[in-house]
């Protein structure tokens, strides 16, 4: 058993999780960013407190956080959904509650779940891309989570992949989340309507991720070639990224994963056709097995591959 929360930018999930990964106790709040820190804070330790009293055998807490954590695991550094900077967060909490708790970015987290209860379970290494709002990842080799010297290893989405027409919320151009995120998805069809292409996403007020893959698979030019476009950069990434650390399988998460077989089978053809390798070093592509739980489930096992 553990405790796992997934601290997201809208809502705190915090969950009690069995040894085989499934959810016994599950708690939700609102993230009141817009009050501060330490309205947060309070939040999160009041719901903390709850699933204790649940589960009062249980003396550590996996958090797992939207943002780039120090090398000890300790502060936040940078969490721009949260608004936070430098927030010692740990110290924090184990001052009021009086339990250890272990910090990890929620990407990490979701790759944690992946390889102790799902697509990648039994392989010592393995490489997660959640696919969202932006991109994120993990990464486990030979068993074991990779942070690098920094506390900033895994950070893919942010991997530069040549110049785009926007620029990325970190401040640079040509970050792979500004190619293949939703938000990448959605602003590549409203430049497109803007310069005169036709599509049936013109009708729409507003569209989303989802509207757009459903238009590609009704054979909407514009929606394929957005989709199209997304599958490439990520091929492209992942073969990057197979050719530094040679891991055996890829698993992809996040809302957009959501598309199923529909954009997975463009994205492994995209990472073949790009491969050092091809003969011998193809890793496998994969859709990973949890949705909106990983960040919990992987957080109340962060013992496993830490």
């Amino acid at each position: 058993m553990g405790i796992g929360i997934d601290l997201g930018g809208s809502a705190i999930k915090g969950g009690i999780v069995d040894n085989w990964g499934v959810i016994q106790e599950e708690r939700n709040k609102k993230t009141r960013t817009h009050m501060g820190y330490d309205q947060v804070l309070d939040d999160l330790g009041l719901l903390i407190k709850e699933l204790h009293q649940l589960s009062p055998e249980e003396t550590v807490v996996g958090i797992g956080i939207p943002g780039i954590l120090s090398p000890d695991g300790g502060t936040i550094v940078s969490c721009p959904n949260l608004n936070w900077e430098n927030q010692p967060l740990k110290k924090d909490l184990e001052t009021r509650l009086g339990l250890e708790i272990r910090l990890v970015n929620d990407a990490t987290a979701a790759c944690i779940a992946e390889a102790a209860f799902g697509s990648t379970r039994g392989k010592k290494n393995s490489v997660m891309l959640t696919l969202g709002t932006g991109v994120g990842g993990g990464m486990i080799i030979n068993d074991r989570v990779i942070f690098g010297a920094h506390g900033v290893a895994s950070e893919v989405g942010h991997m530069i992949m040549e110049e785009n027409f926007y620029n990325c919320n970190c401040g640079k151009n040509g970050c792979l989340e500004t190619f293949a995120s939703a938000t990448a998805l959605i602003r590549y069809c409203q430049k497109q309507l803007d310069d005169g292409m036709d599509s049936t996403l013109r009708s729409m007020n507003s569209f989303d991720a989802r509207e757009i893959f459903g238009a590609a698979k009704a054979g909407d030019a514009l929606a394929l070639a957005a989709v199209n476009r997304l599958a490439r950069y990520l091929g492209w990434a992942i073969a990057n990224i197979n050719d530094l650390i040679d891991p055996e399988v890829f698993t992809i998460g996040g809302g957009l994963s959501g598309a199923g077989d529909f954009l997975l089978s463009k994205i492994i053809a995209e990472t073949k056709s790009r491969l050092t390798y091809p003969a011998y070093a193809i890793p496998e592509i994969v859709l990973a097995r949890f949705r909106n739980e990983a960040g919990m489930i992987g957080a109340a096992h962060l013992s496993r591959f830490i």
